[in-house]
């Protein structure tokens, strides 16, 4: 990147660099921060940060600046590209001695991205890298301002975004700015950035910066400076045609790189397409200088020198200097320190088009090999086999590939390893022998391709390539067979498949007697099977069969997941003894991140079961935050996180909670953990007021999460309870009065879930009788009392009372429960009194409900006390008058917030990350809790409760 100005000026981007000079600022005094510049490409975010970089590097005190840029191999992100520039930098500037005093004891880490400057041992933890890297910037901004530049961020893997969140979260309390950007056309609703962006977002870490196109106006000055100060030497330029200066502004659409790129041709004929544009300054340069340039454009984003030289020997590097040259003069290449680059990602793709075949296949295959006879790291791999894979040598891409895949997991590169895994079965059959040229026979790639794509939560593609996998395994190799089936099992398992159970028999059948640490694993899937569908008897067998195996193996691993299970299993019968048992299985996972997130989103689950969501948050904050620092897929994240999100709930920060499901539970594929999050997500929808939208989500998924619920009691705990709670606000009894009989059956429910499914029966069952339905009440207060042993009973005892008249609402208001309890207690007392006829009474308490369901989002209950209060012509005080969005929750003030601003709901939608129907949603319950008709009212009373 570039660290002056560029010949163009900066037009129509006042606000937004004014922004960056604010962050800096606020920087210098201690208050360091993020930037984060989205636009489309060629809008000129990098054109802006290249100006911001220029103003702050004048002068005394200019900052250390550190860049690096993100890219793409062709097959996925390039591993590590950004966070090797960004050690290349700090080397530069300190000296590799110093660099790595600086980095500390753990600097080892640092050899996956330089080994040339650290000796990478087969030892050292690579998934320490962002923790090391991320400790590195921030002791380094402690000493001087630091601005740290990380683009392209559309093409950033796993680590890079987590060391980006790392940084985010230290440069609060340093001088250290982050400044990035990305390509918001290339982050779609699935994109990881997303994830990073909006959990940011929440955590208010984050500026955001939109850069928009420019309007005619500005696109007319952006223009007419260029061709002005574009005149031919010795003379001065005509002034362009009005009619074709008309023409140019169209053709740009308010880009500014399209504005660059037709500047020189103002007058002449006009390209068909963006790529003829881009390939017009190419075009102009001498042949040598273009062979030099599709040099650069095969090594990809940029060319350091090692590929060059490889590419073009010693010798021709040296004669195609004056070449490099002519393109740099020319603005189609930038140097570096170590290299070239293209101006614009998109000349170098336009330019790499240009290649002829032969030539194609002979760069990219000069820089596969250099790229090989280096050090063997997942960056320098994943290149390599992207480049056999374009010099059409599929036996060397397909080895390459298939090493990304087999190493990639280490490293937590999932994306880079489902990309790798899924170029590799593209070129398996191209290949003559394959199965010598890797060393594995298909069957085994699909395995692991299979795996990988489980962790990254696709489960549907992982499970066909699963089954692939066995029906091609070799006869001769029963062992490696029944592997194959407990991938397949596990699977089925996350698919919600009864068949799991099954294939696990059957892999066990296969499996020689001496193979313990094969029984080991297969024995724990059992475990874990009998477990999630509370059959505690048979999860307890399995499991201490597999221990002895694991044993027997010397398999801590195994042995950590299995006391975990085997606890959870006791646990849930109501033997709280277990908790030691759950302790020891985080002893036993030692540095195994697989382990520890098992540990972690276990242990908080039990905690969020026993209604200590404090607990539970911290636990679930921990393991979230070791997942994401060892780059664990989102399989492993999606429920430590989900974890964090439910303790949120319980500790009444829904606002919080709603954040992470919206930009969350859109990203997960069809899987047991689309349905925990779903179904919560749903619930939360319920309870926030926006029941329609609960309604419509359950309809949708009723059957899939019915299905899933055959095999897992927390889903058909959950599933029951918040289905006939929807079932009630539409007045369908005869469906409420149909999901509530499994709380009776203690072999398909644990306590802890039964009570949750009782407290909601207790509703049902007082709602049939007020409508002179005949019901037996019997069978659920036996079931109520069979449930006693676990340490929740008296607050959900507490509640089933008062829902069938046989205790008080003030004992579930005192009760020690999740955060909605209160609220909706002091809501049924309230509506109790004033069916008694306490009116005074009954103020008090609908008016202490409204309060206090407002103080979390609550907005089912606040809405029904507001109507009973409407109904009953109860005043409702002052407070409101005083504070017109006292009554919103926490979202619906950040909706109001952008309602005054003027956008409309498909702009508040992009800025929430959220769907138009959601903001649609969100508008129209801020217009009927304020009392107002319209947007414009509704602005004027947010901004008169500012002032």
């Amino acid at each position: 990147m570039p660290t002056g100005t560029s010949s163009s000026p900066l037009v129509g981007r006042s606000a937004e660099l004014a922004t960056l000079r604010e962050a800096y600022a606020n920087a210098r005094d201690g208050s360091g921060g993020v930037v984060v510049v989205g636009g489309e490409a060629g809008i000129g975010k990098t054109r802006l940060v290249a100006e911001f970089l220029a103003e702050v590097g004048d002068g005394d005190g200019a900052p250390l600046v550190l860049r690096g840029q993100c890219a793409d191999s062709g097959s996925g992100p390039l591993p590590f590209a950004a966070l090797t520039g960004v050690l290349a930098d700090v080397v530069d500037a300190l000296g590799p001695e110093a660099a790595l005093a600086a980095a500390g004891p753990a600097a080892d880490a640092l050899g996956v991205l330089a080994p040339r400057l650290v000796t990478v041992r087969r030892d050292v933890d690579s998934g320490r890298l962002p923790e090391v890297l991320a400790d590195l910037v921030t002791a380094l901004a402690a000493e001087r301002p630091l601005v740290v530049v990380l683009e392209d961020l559309h093409w950033s893997d796993d680590v890079t975004r987590t060391v980006l969140a790392r940084l985010a979260r230290s440069a609060p309390r340093t001088t250290l700015l982050v400044v990035a950007t990305y390509r918001s056309d290339d982050v779609g609703r699935r994109h990881p950035l997303r994830t990073t962006l909006a959990e940011l977002d929440r955590a208010r870490l984050v500026t955001r910066v939109d850069l928009p196109r420019l309007g005619d106006a500005d696109a007319t000055l952006l223009l007419t400076a260029l061709v002005t100060a574009r005149e031919p030497a010795g003379g001065r330029a005509a002034a362009v045609p009005g009619p074709v200066l008309v023409q140019l502004v169209e053709r740009t659409e308010g880009v500014p790189f399209y504005a660059e790129e037709l500047a020189d041709f103002a007058g002449a004929a006009m390209p068909d397409s963006l790529r003829d544009l881009l390939l017009l300054r190419y075009s102009s340069l001498s042949d040598t200088a273009r062979t030099f340039c599709r040099a650069v454009a095969a090594a990809g984003h940029r060319a350091p020198h090692e590929l060059l030289t490889a590419m073009l020997g010693p010798a021709g590097l040296d004669d195609a200097e004056d070449a490099a040259r002519e393109a740099v003069e020319a603005h189609v290449l930038v140097a570096d320190a170590d290299g070239y680059r293209f101006r614009h990602a998109l000349m170098q793709e336009a330019v790499a088009a240009e290649l002829l075949p032969g030539e194609a296949r002979r760069l990219h295959a000069a820089c596969a090999g250099a790229l090989e006879a280096g050090e063997r790291t997942l960056p320098r791999i994943a290149a390599a086999a992207d480049h056999w894979w374009r010099a059409r040598v599929p036996d060397k891409a397909l080895a390459a590939a298939v090493e990304v895949v087999t190493a990639a997991e280490p490293d937590g590169a999932t994306s880079t390893a489902v990309a790798a895994g899924e170029r590799a079965l593209e070129l398996w059959d191209l290949v003559p022998d394959a199965e010598q040229v890797v060393g594995l026979h298909r069957a085994a790639v699909l395995r692991h391709v299979s795996e990988t794509l489980l962790d990254a939560v696709q489960v549907d593609r992982a499970d066909a390539l699963a089954r692939e996998a066995v029906a091609e395994w070799p006869a001769d190799d029963p062992a490696g067979r029944a592997m194959a089936l407990s991938t397949l099992a596990h699977i089925l398992g996350k698919a919600g498949d009864p068949g799991s159970d099954d294939v696990l028999d059957e892999a066990l059948a296969l499996l020689p007697a001496d193979d313990h640490g094969g029984r080991a694993t297969l024995l724990r899937l059992k475990t874990r099977n009998a477990m999630m569908d509370h059959r505690d008897d048979e999860a307890i067998v399995a499991a201490d069969r597999a221990l002895e195996a694991a044993a027997a193996a010397g398999d801590e691993r195994n042995a950590s997941l299995v006391h975990n299970l085997r606890a959870m299993s006791r646990l849930n019968s109501g033997d709280i003894d277990a908790l030691e048992e759950l302790e020891r299985s985080h002893e036993l996972a030692g540095d195994d991140w697989r382990a520890q997130c098992h540990y972690y989103t276990n242990a908080s689950d039990v905690w969020l079961k026993l209604g200590r969501f404090e607990k539970a948050e911290r636990l679930a904050e921990t393991g979230a935050r070791i997942a994401r620092t060892l780059g664990a897929g989102w399989a492993t994240r999606a429920m430590v996180e989900g974890n964090v999100a439910e303790a949120w709930i319980g500790l009444g920060r829904w606002a919080d909670a709603e954040g992470w499901y919206e930009r969350s539970v859109p990203l997960i594929d069809p899987s047991d953990y689309a349905v925990y999050l779903g179904e919560r997500w749903a619930w939360l929808t319920m309870w926030r007021g926006d029941v329609e939208t609960a309604q419509a989500r359950t309809r949708a998924q009723r059957s899939a999460w019915v299905r899933y619920g055959r095999m897992e009691e927390q889903i058909r705990a959950r599933v029951a309870s918040t289905l006939a709670e929807l079932a009630l606000l539409r007045d369908d009894l005869d469906d409420a009065l149909d999901l509530i009989p499994i709380a009776l059956d203690r072999e398909s429910l644990s306590p802890h879930y039964r009570l949750t499914v009782l407290a909601v029966a207790a509703r049902v069952l007082d709602r049939a009788r007020r409508a002179g339905r005949e019901v037996d009440v019997a069978p659920y207060r036996e079931a109520l009392a069979s449930c006693a042993v676990w340490p929740t009973f008296p607050t959900w005892a507490a509640l089933f009372a008062a829902e069938l008249g046989d205790g008080s609402w003030e004992a579930v208001v005192a009760a020690d429960g999740p955060a909605h309890l209160r609220p909706y207690a002091l809501y049924r007392d309230g509506a109790s009194l004033l069916e008694a006829g306490d009116r005074a009474a009954a103020r008090e308490r609908l008016d202490a409900a409204v309060e206090a369901a407002d103080a979390i989002g609550c907005g089912l209950v606040a809405d029904q006390a507001r109507a009973l209060l409407d109904g009953a012509g109860l005043a409702r005080g002052a407070t409101r008058a005083r504070q017109p969005d006292r009554a919103l929750t926490d979202r619906e003030r950040q909706v109001l917030a952008l309602v005054a601003e003027g956008l409309t709901n498909g702009q508040i939608a992009e800025r929430l990350f959220i769907s138009r129907k959601t903001a649609s949603v969100h508008v129209s319950a801020i217009l009927r809790k304020l009392g107002v008709s319209s947007r414009t009212e509704a602005a004027v009373l947010a901004r008169e409760a500012r002032s």
